[in-house]
């Protein structure tokens, strides 16, 4: 399962901030993002990675482009010991390195809609985050491409700790379905730069027409040696559909929060 690709690690670069992910480049000259399986937050973490971001995929939201790689444990031992010592051959996630990125200022003055060159994605952004319970969209986790003239383009990543349970989801933890309580800074801006509820909706009926078969296809092609039963992908198919029936009302109760229409 998953997409086999002909990426090759050929040389490990450096540990990023938080140690969860690592930094290489391939074989295709570019520099790719790695977290490897049976890392300290635990292989789930590349399961909500890849789901979460062939979810946006379908949803034409701004996903980092991404594969699923094969290391050896050779290829895996370049990484420092501290580490590798844990992690396990076979299938990583890996996604593409940005250049001229940042991420969002804690404090404001934040980008205004005018100087965000795709900013009705930021309504998408924070929909899709209510839909897939993303505790974690921290002002690192959204990057901010630096283009010419002062303009930004946004980019979504990280999304290792979505659905109820993050990083240790499983059956039992994602029929609690808790309520999405958190006030990210990102989702903040974002809702305060929506001057009406038309984008809004709409990204609302995208995920809510987004077909069962389709979203069943993404859960089973989760790599099989990342653990992911048969009964918890079925969880999870389920955790999905569900949700669709609740995360329009927390949406609206935050817009209505912080937004500006």
């Amino acid at each position: 399962m998953g997409t086999i690709t002909s990426l090759k690690p050929v040389k490990y670069l450096e540990t990023l901030s938080g140690d969860a992910a690592h930094l290489f480049l391939f074989n295709d000259g570019n520099r790719y993002v790695v977290k490897c399986k049976n890392n300290f937050h635990g292989t789930r973490e590349l399961v909500n990675e890849f789901v979460v971001a062939r979810l946006g995929q379908l949803l034409s939201l701004p996903v980092v482009p991404f594969e699923i790689v094969q290391m050896s444990k050779g290829q895996i031992q370049t990484i420092p010991k501290k580490f590798s010592s844990y992690y396990k051959s076979g299938s990583q996630f890996a996604s593409l390195f940005l250049e001229n990125c940042i991420g969002l200022s804690k404090e404001p003055p934040h980008p205004t809609k005018d100087e965000v060159n795709n900013h009705e994605v930021l309504a998408g952004i924070f929909v899709f985050d209510h839909w897939v319970h993303n505790r974690d969209r921290t002002k690192r986790n959204i990057l901010l491409e630096q283009l010419p003239g002062g303009k930004y383009n946004i980019h979504m990543i990280d999304h290792g700790k979505c659905f109820s349970g993050g990083y240790k989801w499983n059956e039992a933890t994602l029929q609690k379905n808790k309520k999405f309580k958190k006030d990210s800074i990102v989702h903040i801006w974002a809702a305060g730069l929506q001057e009406d509820l038309t984008i809004v909706s709409s990204y609302i009926e995208q995920i809510l027409a987004l077909p069962e078969e389709s979203i069943k296809e993404v859960i089973m092609e989760i790599p099989e040696d990342w653990d992911v039963s048969l009964q918890d992908r079925e969880a999870l198919i389920t955790y999905l559909k569900e949700q669709k029936k609740t995360f329009a009302d927390s949406v609206y109760k935050f817009i209505r929060k912080f937004g500006n229409v």
